[in-house]
């Protein structure tokens, strides 16, 4: 999802750092040009000096130069040996000054570019935005040449805020470079540098590299959609009363008929892949809900699919082949693009361009998707009259609720038989009768790419009123009133009905059968025999016989050189000192054997039931743990959040880093590391585990 960036903090990001990257690099430029001067006139001067300090030395060999430390001075000859020795890195240092300039020009440059294209994007964004508002015309010109810059845009403030962050981080590593001592603290200095400018470049082209997806922001995307598509041959009356409507609207008749089960009307141009059977559709495409065919009347069938084709009249047509799907595709993008930036600090000032950018058309296409709706209203109305298509609008409402519970429950609990939905749809509005229409009044109707005005809003710019008369109408039982358009307009109707519902049971049965079989091999994921895991002690016992071995050398050396040290004429303070460090020696010792033997003891258990170590009085069961946790780090275990209704086992005493918690029903298995394993590969053992128990429970439970 898009987040909407906050004005002070949008500009921010898209001016003031730009702004402020080229105030440190006019900065960097001044110190390149007076480090350049400075070289030269060393370069020039030092020779110089050179020559006067050997002069000197043939003079008056007592003479003496301070070099401009007066409380140190040397002799002539040395000092100008030591001058000239400084001659190469004063050619150095003036060679890396001259080099910093252009990195100096780079940095400005860079900021420049980004604060150039950073102000024409917002510029842009709002002549566009207020230039939209004129028509949809004007909207569909704009964006479309929104489309064009755009990517240019951010693509400019990625480039120029990555050149001068990386050749800002240059130009300071080349300072440092010229100002410290390879030794000691510089030598860490310069290494910290090198990391912050390889860290600055790995930035860059991150965010260059995230930027990929601006190229394919208007890429379309096949719609995947359950449903069969209606030939001539096959549904001549559909066909017929379809091209009828298109001819008295004077719009773009549809390429493809589709009948499906699932969603609303509606007409795209974007390419589909119909299920079953995996075929391609391109062009333009009118779906037609069976459900619905079922329960409105030809009249209100009449007025919603010329609802549908006005969107492919007049004007409305460019915004429809043209805005829609290069919107959505923007869209689309762009939440790719906050998904790749992964915190990316150079993408944030471009990607909240790109969101003010959508926001301020995201008005523009309210405004117009609003104007444009009541508009298809008006036209479908004149195709029925406006009585029938205010019908459609509350009938819509109404059919939604049995339609999609009859789905939802098929979908979950599909028969082993083929059945009729639409047949059970009409027998429980039959039943249990029509949902409370003022649940739905307000409803807003889903759509592939516009946001619909609410209903009531709807009839009342039909000049239709909602009283008892009109709501008896639309509210008829399913039997009541003229035939099904489904009937009336498709011959094998029932016959398509159950084709339509056995595609949908077996997509079901399809997807229930790969769902247990996921569930199936996840349970079977985890051996049935006994899985058990040592204590990883090793690396602490050899530390614990690493401490022996110190301690005795410690005794050891004390003995030898105790006369050395001064301790010769003093035997109390020799012997005291040799039984502290034999009584260590005996204490590490001990402790790593225990350690050792320690490690011989399982520290879990594992069975696809239950996990249990010799920490606990008990074992624990999968079924009762309802979180778990690896921690590592100063502390290494398992924790446990263990059901509030299930008896928590009890620590044993002396189990290293075990405790149980009740109030937080916590259970905490410790360890020093799993023998043989990675942190990673624990974690990934005790989740096999934990999803084979679901994935069991669910089998059962089924």
């Amino acid at each position: 999802m898009r987040r909407m960036p906050q004005p002070y903090a949008m500009l921010a990001s898209i001016l003031l750092v730009p702004l402020l990257l080229g105030m440190l690099g006019s900065w960097e430029r001044v110190r390149a040009r007076g480090s350049v001067a400075e070289y030269v006139a060393m370069q020039i001067s030092m020779p110089q000096q050179v020559r006067a300090m050997r002069e000197l030395a043939a003079r008056d060999s007592a003479a003496s130069i301070d070099l401009g430390n007066p409380d140190t001075v040397y002799a002539p000859a040395l000092a100008a040996d030591m001058v000239e020795a400084q001659l190469p890195s004063v050619r150095r240092s003036l060679v890396l000054a001259r080099v910093q300039g252009p990195l100096a020009l780079s940095v400005i440059g860079g900021s420049l570019l980004a604060l150039l294209c950073g102000a024409i994007g917002l510029a842009a964004a709002q002549i566009a935005a207020r230039r939209a508002m004129v028509s949809r015309d004007a909207l569909v010109a704009s964006f479309a040449a929104l489309q064009r810059e755009l990517p240019l845009v951010l693509g400019g403030m990625v480039i120029g805020l990555a050149l001068a962050v990386v050749c800002g981080v240059l130009f300071e590593l080349i300072s440092l470079w010229s100002s410290v001592s390879l030794s000691g603290g510089g030598v860490k200095l310069m290494f910290a540098g090198v990391v912050l400018a390889m860290m600055a470049v790995w930035t860059a082209w991150s965010a260059i590299a995230a930027l990929r997806e601006v190229a394919a922001l208007y890429t379309p995307q096949p719609g995947a959609v359950t449903g069969r598509a209606v030939g001539v041959d096959e549904a001549p009356a559909l066909w017929r009363f379809v091209q009828d409507i298109a001819t008295r609207q004077q719009a773009i008749a549809p390429d493809t008929l589709v009948l499906g089960l699932t969603q609303g009307f509606y007409v795209t141009e974007q390419d589909l892949l119909l299920s079953p059977g995996d075929r391609a559709v391109s062009g333009r495409t009118l779906y037609l809900p069976a459900p619905y065919l079922q329960f409105l009347d030809e009249e209100e069938v009449a007025a919603i699919v010329g609802h549908e084709l006005a969107h492919f009249t007049g004007e409305d047509t460019a915004y429809s082949r043209r805005f829609a799907p290069l919107y959505a595709g923007m869209e689309r993008a762009l939440a790719a693009m906050h998904a790749d930036a992964n915190g990316l600090l150079l993408l944030r000032g471009p990607l909240q361009l790109a969101d003010h950018t959508m926001e301020r058309f995201d008005l523009t296409v309210r405004h117009w998707s609003r104007l444009r709706e009541f508009e298809a209203d008006r036209l479908g109305a004149a195709v029925s009259g406006c009585r029938p298509a205010a019908s459609a609008l509350v009938r819509t409402a109404v059919v939604a609720p049995p339609v999609d519970t009859v789905l939802e429950d098929a979908f979950a609990a599909p028969p082993q038989e083929d059945a009729d939905l639409v047949a059970m749809m009409a027998r429980m509005v039959d039943e249990k009768g029509w949902p409370d229409i003022r649940a739905y009044l307000e409803d807003v109707q889903s759509h592939p790419t516009d946001t619909h005005p609410p209903t009531p809003e709807r009839i009342q710019r039909l000049d239709v009123a909602l009283d008892a008369t009109f709501l008896e109408t639309a509210l008829r039982a399913p039997r009541e009133g003229s035939r099904p358009a489904g009937e009336r307009l498709i011959d094998d109707w029932h016959g398509v009905c159950r084709r339509l519902s056995s595609d949908y049971l077996t997509e079901a049965r399809g997807a229930h059968a790969r769902h247990r079989q996921f569930l199936e091999d996840t349970a079977a994921a985890v051996p049935q025999e006994a899985v058990t895991l040592y204590n990883n002690v090793a690396s602490v016992s050899w530390v614990q016989f690493g401490a022996a071995v110190m301690f005795a050398a410690i005794g050891v050396a004390i003995w030898i050189f105790r006369r050395a040290i001064g301790f010769g004429h003093d035997a109390f303070a020799v012997w005291l000192i040799l039984g502290i460090c034999s009584a260590a020696v005996v204490i590490a010792v001990a402790a790593g054997i225990m350690t050792r033997c320690g490690g011989r003891t399982p520290y879990l258990v594992l069975l696809p039931e239950t996990l249990s170590s010799p920490k606990l009085s008990a074992p624990i069961a999968w079924r009762d743990v309802e979180n778990w946790g690896v921690v590592f780090g100063t502390r290494f275990g398992l924790d446990l959040i263990v059901e509030d209704a299930v008896t928590l086992p009890r620590a044993q005493r002396f189990a290293r880093g075990t405790r149980v918690h009740k109030r937080k029903r916590l259970v905490t298995i410790g360890a020093y590391g799993v023998r043989g394993m990675s942190v990673e590969d624990f974690q990934q053992l005790i989740a096999r585990y934990f999803e084979a128990d679901q994935a069991r429970r669910v089998l059962a439970e089924r």
